[in-house]
């Protein structure tokens, strides 16, 4: 009887760990959401801005060359065509319901995680190459006039640009937003553990 009694001490006094708090997570899920939506949505905004300002810039400069009128309708169809996959993914993380079962939840998030995966890296490394053979095709007119240093000048602070935009700001920004939807998973996934659903 005494190794019961020994057995019975020894589980009263593991202390058991506290529950998540559901709704506390869930809101937390729901503002990260919130928070990814409105980020993307104001890209989307600012990218569409950008191609109404080519559009007026074509009309106010006589431009003559063919190639500049290609590099400029590369940049407007390619910058309009990463809008359109930015929205596709706003509307992806809005059909997510935080609600529903956390299995099913969980998998709609890791669905969506990929496809962010897919955007940051394939979409975003396509949209990287065609917008820079664009500017290329625009800068064959638009150099065309200055002066050979000045055109060194120009190109190595574009390209210095361009590297820094892709290799670090690019990839920071990816971290963030991949981090951000991990967070959500990180999340539901405790749900799960801690509760029998």
């Amino acid at each position: 009887m005494k190794d019961f009694n020994d057995l019975q001490n020894l589980w009263n006094q593991q202390i058991s760990a506290p529950l998540p708090d559901v709704n506390a997570i869930l809101a937390d899920a729901k503002k990260v959401q919130k928070a990814l939506n409105k980020k993307i949505t104001t890209q989307i905004i600012i990218l569409v801005a950008v191609v109404v300002f080519i559009l007026i810039l074509m009309n106010v400069i006589p431009f003559k060359e063919a190639t500049t009128f290609v590099g400029i309708g590369l940049m407007a169809t390619t910058i309009l065509l990463f809008s359109a996959i930015r929205f596709y993914q706003v509307i992806q993380l809005k059909k997510i319901d935080l609600t529903q079962n956390p299995r099913k939840l969980l998998g709609n998030l890791e669905q969506y995680y990929k496809f962010q995966n897919t955007v940051n890296t394939k979409y975003t490394l396509a949209y990287f190459i065609l917008m820079n053979i664009a500017f290329a095709l625009y800068f064959i007119e638009v150099l065309q006039p200055v002066a050979v240093l000045y055109k060194i000048i120009i190109l190595a602070v574009y390209l210095a640009w361009m590297l820094f935009a892709f290799l670090y700001l690019g990839k920071k920004h990816k971290h963030k937003e991949q981090a951000k939807t991990q967070s959500i998973i990180d999340s539901i996934k405790a749900i799960e553990e801690h509760y029998e659903l």
